[in-house]
């Protein structure tokens, strides 16, 4: 089912379901679909046309829900742009992306000033504003459009912009083949199935928040959206206690602090039956924290990148504690276990850098290949084929598959030390120093040394009136990794930088080392 297809479908099966509420105000299917419309309409009527980019910046709130499936309707294509970003970042995504409009918060601190892209012909608030174009305006003004858009299978359906953490933030283009492709878009069970649904969703700049958002719209699901963003650990459990929320999709860091939160409060979390955790590695300790916090929950860590375009593989947590095999926990799963969740597996390969095969264990590049993946960098070639070569996407992983076809992460290919002639992989590193009882988080990163080389430098955070020296550090590391991997260098601060998109920013770290 195409994109532009979902939301009619689903409007004409469960006309009267609720599709978003936000601040306690509901929108039904019906009155979703009738405010698209007529966006669409409008929209059209300003000479928006298929291919053309409509970029989208503000919080997540249901103005984001209706301008994207508006401009899906006509053809053109959503550019997301999350709006904690600086203004230089996204004026750079826009004048990548060379939108013909944007759709934005008039309202928001950071976006006003970040409209300078010369490509952009029209602006459009959500509210009105001194007189000009707001969707408001275009929903009561306009009529709804009859006669959506078919696109073609190859055509793009989103263009969603990587965090740029290793340079310039670059356009994944991903097409209306792929995206049906995705997990619980089973067309088998056809679309508006599970009306129960609850989904709370996070940024919608992300590859996550768009999958939140369309298969729950698939699902025939209600879109929940928090008061306010980034979101916070105890709205989130808020929201789950008095929405009873089944299902929730989450990253690494939030995940932790909702299960901290939630055990130390005894919250009321029994609804919760299923949660999918990514973005970062989670440890072991909040795994087992969590089983117990969500008794009634199927707990798993996935894998993806914005590239592959949905999950590479899932670890299920329970499955791992039922059949003894602790040292899973480590792993980010099966890649053939996919096919639970209604999606073709991904093929996956570990290679060296001639790209031949390594042995089963070793340590290579992760490589996959399958239809969801995307189409290519927007405007970009030759990032592009630097990424997907023969058809297999370059995730620039570190992995190895164990013998029953377990993928372990090691790390970044690029985030990886010398020292002397040995290898060290940051996260194995980072493994051994997050159980320490002094460490709240911790990132391992390489440091030059006087005369050459590289050093292991731990930058840790210390959870509250705890102290921590190098040596003891050392003593504690000594027990799980080799001598060689050690950090030689300790950094205690207040907190990690971040990415946009809520991963630690080693290359702002790095910077300041130096």
């Amino acid at each position: 089912m195409l994109l532009s297809e979902i939301l009619p479908h689903v409007a004409r099966l469960q006309p009267d379901y609720y599709a978003t509420k936000y601040r306690n105000e509901y929108l039904t299917y019906q009155q979703l679909l009738h405010q698209v419309s007529c966006v669409a309409e409008g929209l059209k009527n300003l000479g928006i046309g298929p291919g053309e980019r409509v970029a989208l910046a503000g919080d997540p709130c249901p103005y984001l829900v209706i301008a994207e499936c508006a401009v899906i309707a006509i053809g053109a294509i959503p550019v997301t742009i999350f709006p904690g970003l600086a203004s230089r970042e996204m004026n750079q995504i826009l004048e990548d992306a060379a939108p013909t409009a944007i759709v934005y918060d008039a309202d928001h601190p950071r976006i006003a000033s970040s409209l300078s892209a010369p490509s952009i012909a029209f602006t459009i608030t959500f509210k009105p504003v001194n007189g000009g174009l707001s969707l408001e305006d275009l929903i009561a003004t306009s009529s709804p459009l009859t006669a959506w858009y078919t696109a073609q299978p190859d055509d793009i359906a989103l263009l969603i912009y990587t965090g740029g953490t290793t340079g310039r933030s670059k356009g994944v283009m991903h097409s209306h083949r792929a995206i049906r492709k995705w997990a619980f878009m089973n067309p088998a069970r056809g679309g508006g199935h599970n009306p129960a649904k609850k989904s709370l969703v996070p940024n919608q700049a992300h590859l996550t928040g768009q999958f939140i958002l369309w298969t729950t719209l698939y699902e025939g699901g209600c879109l929940i959206y928090p008061d306010s963003y980034p979101q916070q650990a105890n709205e989130v459990i808020d929201i789950i206690e008095h929405e009873q929320i089944r299902f929730l999709g989450t990253v690494g860091l939030l995940f932790r602090d909702i299960t901290a939160l939630a055990g130390n409060r005894s919250r009321e979390v029994g609804s919760v039956a299923g949660i999918s955790c990514g973005g970062a590695p989670i440890s072991e300790k909040t795994l087992q924290q969590a089983l117990e916090v969500f008794p009634n929950a199927q707990i798993s860590e996935v894998y993806s990148q914005t590239e592959s375009g949905q999950f590479i593989s899932f670890l299920s947590v329970q499955e791992c504690l039922a059949e003894g095999k602790l040292h899973r926990l480590q792993s980010v799963g099966n890649p053939s276990h996919m096919e639970r969740w209604g999606q073709k597996p991904f093929e996956v390969r570990i290679v060296n850098d001639s790209g031949q095969e390594v042995e089963q264990g070793e340590i290579g590049e992760i490589i996959c290949r399958s239809e969801q993946i995307m189409l290519g960098y927007w405007n970009n070639p030759e990032e592009t084929d630097k990424t997907i070569r023969n058809g297999w996407l370059h995730t620039g992983d570190l992995g190895r598959l164990d013998e029953d076809g377990y993928l372990y992460i090691a790390d970044r290919k690029k985030d990886m030390i010398i020292v002397g002639a040995s290898n060290v992989y940051c996260a194995e590193v980072e493994q051994a120093i997050s159980v320490h009882p002094s460490i709240l988080e911790a990132a391992v990163i390489g440091t030059p040394l006087p005369d050459e080389g590289e050093e292991v430098t731990a930058v840790v955070v210390l959870k509250d009136k705890q102290t921590l020296a190098l040596e003891d550090l050392q003593q504690f590391c000594g027990q799980s990794i080799a001598e060689y991997k050690l950090p030689t260098r300790l950094v205690i601060t207040q907190s990690l930088v971040r990415t946009s998109v809520g991963k630690i920013d080693k290359k702002a770290i790095k910077e300041t080392m130096y």
